[in-house]
């Protein structure tokens, strides 16, 4: 019983030094900002294939409303968005990764 509860501690102090040593994240940049030119990634969904709109004539954050006058009685502009059958064939990483130069999906990241 000792042993396992040595084992155990040491499991959680090497976690916490792990944790604790390891590089913070990058979470100071919203993702996709620079290379869309968005607030953030959620702009572009919601600007693009939610309301069709565009994520340069959406307000961030859309004002109260807005989003919902946009699909009512219609639903989002491209059900599901572009989705892989989008991305993959014509080269991008999917979704935020495109805009990620640390992403490991395949396809084109246009933050590299």
């Amino acid at each position: 019983m000792v042993r396992i509860l040595a084992l155990a501690l040491g499991l959680f102090l090497a976690f916490a030094v792990f944790t604790a040593l390891r590089s913070p994240a990058a979470a100071a940049d919203p993702t996709c900002s620079d290379v869309l030119e968005v607030a953030v990634h959620g702009q572009h969904i919601i600007g693009d294939y939610i309301t069709g709109e565009g994520r340069a004539n959406l307000d961030w954050p859309p004002s109260a409303g807005v989003v919902g006058q946009a699909i009512a009685g219609e639903g989002p502009t491209v059900r599901g968005g572009p989705g892989p059958g989008f991305h993959f064939p014509n080269g991008f990483a999917p979704g935020a990764s495109f805009c990620l130069a640390q992403a490991q999906s395949p396809g084109f990241h246009a933050g590299h």
